[in-house]
């Protein structure tokens, strides 16, 4: 029996609520935060899989669905990039104390190098499993067709479907402002990203919707020397196979060893 969430309300966003799950203990070590992907939901399989692992070890955890997803209020498609951003920095601000390892999922992994340019003193270390900074415009915005590019600039929205393994696709519903506001956001394009501390990144080779070859850009680009690549020649984009799950757990013991 899944445990009920609680809710942290945005002032500054009309009353909406995000739905969050905690685990808080007495030890020191740094707190986990996992930023999900893109439609995810903090039950999900990883996310619980996570809760249950920082549960036995004994791990401060604090897990979140931004606005428009899972059990959070909003609407997927009102929100954007800088959106959820400014949503994890709300959660940090008021649930966490301390730098926190981040574990950024997918979309995640974006978000997390974000908070880790602006707000480095509340970053202890990274872990992406496969992330996707720059997605927007990478994947998405890059595959739309002259017809569907049209639309959206005429503010129409379009759906799009991603292929997250070779057994499931996804489809959404993406407006012109969401691709708009992803490209103040880039990573990618910049010659280094101005990121110092450790940092970890699984990604699958067999990963259909965000190519493997992303996690090497951004092991090039940051300017941290304490980076460790994992690529999983079988892993698929969710990494939630035993295996995978058992490298981001050494992932996270890894990373507080360091502190």
């Amino acid at each position: 029996m899944m445990d009920s969430p609680s809710f942290l309300t945005l002032d500054h966003k009309n009353n909406h609520r995000i739905a969050y799950r905690q685990l808080k203990t007495n030890n020191n070590l740094p707190s986990i935060l996992l930023l999900g992907g893109f439609g995810s939901s903090m039950y999900g399989e990883k996310a619980t899989a996570l809760y249950n692992y920082c549960k036995k070890c004994n791990l401060n955890l604090t897990v979140f669905d931004y606005l428009g997803h899972g059990n959070s209020s909003g609407n997927f498609i009102d929100y954007t990039i800088n959106d959820w951003y400014q949503n994890c920095i709300s959660i940090i601000e008021s649930l966490t104390n301390g730098p926190q390892i981040i574990i950024g999922s997918s979309m995640g992994g974006w978000l997390m190098l974000l908070i880790a340019l602006t707000h480095p003193s509340k970053v202890a270390g990274l872990i992406g499993l496969a992330p996707a900074p720059d997605f927007t415009e990478n994947v998405i915005f890059a595959a739309l067709t002259p017809e569907e590019k049209n639309l959206l600039q005429n503010n129409h929205p379009v759906t799009v479907t991603f292929t997250y393994s070779k057994d499931e696709d996804r489809s959404y519903n993406i407006t012109n402002n969401f691709i708009k506001d992803g490209r103040k956001h880039l990573l990618l394009n910049n010659n280094n990203i101005n990121i110092n501390c450790p940092i970890i990144l699984i990604h699958g080779m067999n990963d259909l919707a965000i190519p493997y070859e992303t996690s090497i850009h951004i092991a090039k680009k940051v300017t941290s020397t304490n980076v460790n690549l994992y690529l999983i020649k079988s892993g698929d984009h969710y990494l939630r196979d035993k295996h995978s799950l058992n490298l981001t757990f050494n992932s996270i013991q890894s990373l507080l060893a360091q502190h």
